[in-house]
């Protein structure tokens, strides 16, 4: 469990890296934010992962303003 709870605060992409990027985009917890995104997918599939790879195409030219 601690290899797990390890490698989810890594801010490595997994998959896409889509959670690492918005972690370090609103300086939030990785960690968090990958539990966050398991939780939606989990909850509805279909919705979960499209947003996530929409966001996969969005997030690497969207930039912070503020």
């Amino acid at each position: 469990m601690d290899k797990l709870i390890s490698r989810l605060k890594q801010p490595k992409s997994l998959i896409c890296g889509v959670a690492a990027m918005m972690a370090d985009k609103f300086n939030w917890s990785c960690l968090w934010t990958r539990v966050v995104w398991a939780a939606l997918v989990l909850m509805n599939p279909a919705m979960g992962l499209l947003i996530y790879f929409v966001l996969a195409l969005v997030l690497p030219k969207w930039e912070r303003n503020f």
